[in-house]
């Protein structure tokens, strides 16, 4: 029995298993509804027997019952709650409710089956339903908190909600260090380019972008390491890659089994190793530790789609596609990075532009005082 979940699956489990046994047997297959009937009567002599086996013994001999108990008659081989009056009422029963101890497993399942009936409402309407379908609980309340306590669909519906609590930052993030020693990696794109024409038509590739932002021809490993590489030359030593775990990031430090960035060529493993680079994976189903470069990717799409609107696709090269990413990179790299001041004295904008190139739009020399 405490194998099925609900009280359908137990009695469709039955019914089955009986209409097999009388079809082998040759033996007339009442109608589902009476076979349904029957194999609930079954269910509820078996738990009452458990249950209820000495006072079942004492009705049947004609011995009394204990005086603190509450079984008073046995009718039709169950249990049943007895009173004075019995007048037949359709809503007190024709016998008085059938007595179920709320201890077995068959009374949490009958419990459940009234809760679902009544879509998953309170304990009030519950018990309710539970009286309706002819079953007194001796200790019902109880379990049907328990079970109203236990159910998923009530908690979905009425639960509290929960509040996450963040956790710290990385330390990468609020130590103080020259632009560039950490880096967020993360690949986006493809777009065509035109790599060759010919009187015939033209011949079109695929290319992609890293965030820190290089243009990659494939998604191969070897490729993503000389993108890697110009980017150490070009902005100076990278002390930790961080990504997520994408098919190209990880094939190419687990296809070595270490921690550090490594590719199949010992030259390349050299390389990275000399230069001190490491590599961090973010936990699997974890985007959210990588939403400051993922945000990143959105601002560039949306800018790279702009500028597209007024170019041409068929005009769209590797070459040009190189300067529309260096555009991108002087667009987001312009982004104020604090609230814009309303201040008269401090007429000058703070950017990434700033920090890195010691330069302003503004018509003064770069390393003139402003204001």
């Amino acid at each position: 029995m405490h194998k099925f979940s609900s009280l359908k699956s137990l009695i469709r489990a039955i019914c089955v298993f009986q209409r097999t046994a009388l079809r082998r047997r040759k033996l007339p297959i009442p109608d589902r509804v009476q076979l349904h009937h029957d194999v609930e009567f079954y269910l509820v002599k078996v738990s009452q027997n458990l249950t209820f086996s000495v006072e079942i013994a004492n009705l049947w001999s004609g011995k009394p019952i204990p005086k603190d108990g509450v079984l008073r008659d046995l009718d039709d081989g169950t249990i049943r709650l007895g009173g004075r009056i019995r007048t037949g009422d359709a809503l007190s029963g024709t016998h008085g409710p059938i007595i179920i101890h709320s201890k077995t497993y068959l009374a949490r399942i009958l419990v459940f089956h009234c809760h679902e009936k009544v879509k998953h409402q309170g304990r009030h309407l519950t018990e309710g339903m539970v009286r309706s379908s002819g079953y007194w609980l001796i200790g019902g309340k109880r379990l049907i908190v328990s079970v109203i306590h236990s159910c998923v669909t009530c908690r979905k519906l009425r639960r509290k909600l929960e509040h996450q609590k963040m956790g710290n930052l990385p330390e990468c993030r609020i130590k103080p260090s020259p632009p560039f020693t950490y880096v967020g990696v993360d690949v986006f794109g493809p777009w065509e380019v035109t790599t060759r024409k010919a009187r015939g038509g033209s011949a079109n590739s695929k290319r992609w972008a890293l965030l820190f932002i290089e243009r990659v021809e494939d998604m191969s490993s070897p490729t993503f390491i000389n993108s890697l590489k110009r980017c150490v030359a070009i902005r100076g030593k990278v002390r930790e890659f961080r990504s997520d775990r994408g098919t190209n990031f990880v094939g190419i430090t687990d296809a070595l089994g270490i921690s550090v960035v490594n590719v199949e060529s010992s030259t390349i493993r050299k390389f990275m190793n000399d230069n001190g680079c490491t590599w961090i994976f973010n936990p699997p189903h974890s985007s959210h530790m990588g939403g400051v470069w993922v945000r990143m990717i959105g601002i560039a799409l949306r800018i790279l789609d702009s500028i597209l609107l007024t170019e041409s696709k068929r005009n769209l090269t590797h070459d040009v596609l190189n300067t529309l990413m260096a555009e991108v990179s002087a667009i987001m790299n312009s982004r104020p990075i604090v609230p814009v001041s309303t201040d008269p004295s401090q007429p000058t904008v703070l950017s990434s532009y700033i920090l890195l190139t010691q330069k302003t739009e503004l018509d003064v020399g770069p390393f003139s005082r402003v204001g």
